[in-house]
């Protein structure tokens, strides 16, 4: 979630991300502002999270602060841990690099608990890998693997736990900062159009009716 205060001539508004597209236009025309276009307003406050400050006094783009927050409500177990750990060590402080983070977790594992080798092995083949076998949790390669980690020297402390940036896992761009990538979080949607143009591809969700 993340909660903005946004400011259009002399007054001030707070909005919340995600949201529909009904409800952001509703928390515009408070301000006045329903019809301005393009969609970029500046930001004299973040509420929360704290760790997206960076985006006071600054304008940004509410589509992408919209697409951003879908992305961030679907972090499951660590994952918001580790995207904000990521983003501090990569320096990240543009909504574009932001959505494209949420898509390279899987290049930031995170340990927290590195009291057993094993268990460092096993999370960060998961996190890069995405799976493991589940019937093979003592098998020696993992403890293996996480003392060659814990060795390596390459792991950085944090406050939430040991981030290694997996160099074999390259730093994909789905977003170009013109066309969002496919992502299908609303369950009300029917069904997702896709368009092409100019060397771009758009995709466009259909809605129940409510």
């Amino acid at each position: 979630m993340i909660k903005l205060e946004i400011k259009y001539g002399n007054d001030q508004t707070d909005i919340r991300f995600p949201c529909t597209e009904k409800a952001l236009q509703e928390a515009l025309a408070e301000i006045d502002a329903e019809q301005v276009r393009p969609l970029e307003w500046y930001v004299t406050e973040v509420v929360f999270p704290e760790e997206l400050a960076f985006l006071e006094d600054r304008f940004v783009n509410l589509d992408e602060v919209n697409y951003l927050g879908k992305r961030m409500d679907s972090f499951f177990g660590d994952e918001e841990y580790q995207f904000y750990e990521a983003m501090k060590l990569e320096g990240f402080d543009t909504l574009p690099d932001l959505i494209n983070l949420s898509f390279n977790l899987n290049r930031y594992p995170l340990i927290r608990d590195i009291g057993d080798m094993g268990k460092i092995g096993r999370e960060y083949l998961l996190t890069v890998n995405g799976c493991i076998p589940a019937h093979d949790e003592d098998d020696p390669k993992y403890a293996q693997l996480g003392r060659e980690l814990i060795q390596s020297g390459n792991g950085i402390f944090t406050e939430h736990g040991m981030l290694f940036v997996d160099e074999n896992t390259p730093f994909q761009r789905s977003y170009d900062g013109q066309t969002f990538p496919a992502y299908l979080y609303d369950p009300g949607v029917l069904c997702v159009a896709k368009a092409e143009y100019g060397g771009k591809t758009e995709y466009n969700h259909c809605n129940k009716f409510e």
